[in-house]
């Protein structure tokens, strides 16, 4: 598996136009001291922290990773967060939360992750009618079928259109009114602090080619990816 946390150690959000999707959200919910959030698959708790510091709003935030728990618990601590915002170690997939019972939900780039249909299905469960899920996802501009090995994790994925991913959004009781794609320019603004990583791992003593060379290849795969066939779009819904 590979080290996320030392990968991701450069930079806050950990996918593509993860800052706009968050400032996506603030527009879309408006949230207010009042507003209770879920945020599944917080991550290093990047998203929950702006949320909640910007507007007072209560966040329960959702990470299995245990690395990524103990950066956002700190990060929540020391910028005095701790009361608005709840961690709690879980994959997403179910939720020890009561129906209808949260403003609005968010998963930023994990919901093929977390389970898509199980993901979107929790965070349609939890928020209240007339409440916003709002999710940002890998999507497909063309299918080019079967992959080989070559493609890592790419040859397992799911080739899902937006137009599909949509679908399968509503398809979990919600209606979609905004899909945004981000432009290239987000992907490498992702990359390049964990370029930064792999060079310093080449330089330091002694040096670790290995993994300098792991984190290279894979972002030289992924910028194929984009090349070839990939997007990241942000989506907006509602719960009717």
């Amino acid at each position: 598996m590979p080290d996320y946390a030392r990968i991701y150690a450069k930079q806050e959000y950990l996918t593509p136009g993860a800052a706009e999707t968050v400032r996506i959200i603030a527009e879309t919910v408006q949230p207010t001291e009042a507003t209770q959030l879920l945020d599944v698959a917080s991550g290093k708790g990047e998203a929950a922290a702006t949320l909640s510091s910007q507007f007072g709003c209560k966040i329960v935030a959702v990470e299995p990773y245990e690395s990524f728990i103990h950066i956002s618990t700190a990060k929540f601590w020391f910028f005095n967060l701790r009361d608005l915002v709840t961690v709690l170690r879980a994959t997403g997939r179910r939720l020890p939360l009561r129906d209808s019972s949260l403003d609005a939900a968010y998963c930023i780039g994990g919901p093929s992750i977390v389970g898509l249909e199980p993901a979107l299905a929790e965070m349609a469960r939890v928020v209240r009618p007339a409440g916003h899920v709002i999710v940002s996802d890998v999507t497909w501009r063309s299918k080019p079928g079967p992959l080989g090995a070559e493609w890592n994790w790419l040859a397992d994925s799911p080739q899902v259109t937006a137009e599909e991913y949509a679908a399968v959004i509503e398809s979990a009781g919600l209606r979609v009114t905004r899909a945004h794609t981000h432009p290239r320019s987000d992907w490498d603004d992702y990359h390049a602090p964990q370029l930064a990583v792999a060079q310093e791992a080449k330089t330091a003593t002694p040096a670790d080619v290995f993994f300098a060379d792991e984190v290279e290849s894979r972002i030289e795969l992924e910028r194929k990816m984009t090349d070839n066939w990939l997007d990241y779009t942000t989506f907006v819904a509602i719960k009717p």
